[in-house]
């Protein structure tokens, strides 16, 4: 696992590579893309958290058809150990401490972009032995979601008279 800082020629085709893989999932769903806010991760309770990670297991729960997209990371505390992302049986670990020494705060990730869907556990860690229930961290990257939520599949109806028993000995047909 490998960030770069922002100002690496490398870094900057990361970024662009994360944001053409959102674009073209925000194509397939006819859908909008936007950096990741607040209410993506906490949903409801994005006010009292604002730009900053929860300590321990966050749950992200995506709408149907939502993806996440991360190139990076910010982290303005040297506190900030690591975070850790899980989907399925997929587990990214990604040890964050050094970033918070890099000029603009900011880490890119090298390898491919993470992409996630459905249910996303975020575990965030640190050395700090103060009682605080964040860091000042942020997953940098982009999400996705559709312009209006998938319809729900029900299933198809039978056309009239099938499927009843007829009744014998009925007057008047």
């Amino acid at each position: 696992m490998w960030f770069l800082p922002l100002n690496r020629d490398e870094a900057v085709e990361a970024i662009k590579k994360a944001y053409n893989i959102a674009q073209e999932h925000a194509r397939k769903i006819g859908g909008r893309l936007e950096p990741i806010q607040p209410r993506h991760i906490y949903g409801e309770a994005a006010d009292k958290f604002g730009y900053t990670l929860q300590l321990g297991r966050i749950t992200v729960n995506l709408p149907p058809a939502s993806v996440v997209v991360l190139w990076g990371f910010y982290n303005a505390d040297e506190y900030l150990d690591f975070v850790r992302f899980i989907q399925d049986s997929r587990v990214y670990e990604w040890f964050v401490e050094p970033i918070a020494y890099y000029p603009e705060r900011v880490g890119v990730w090298l390898e491919e972009p993470l992409i996630f869907r459905n249910v996303l556990y975020i575990d965030v860690h640190t050395t700090s032995t103060e009682e605080v229930d964040r860091a000042y961290g942020w997953p940098l990257g982009y999400f996705i979601s559709p312009l209006q939520p998938p319809q729900e599949v029900k299933p198809p109806r039978r056309p009239r008279g099938e499927g009843r028993p007829r009744r014998e000995g009925r007057r008047g047909s």
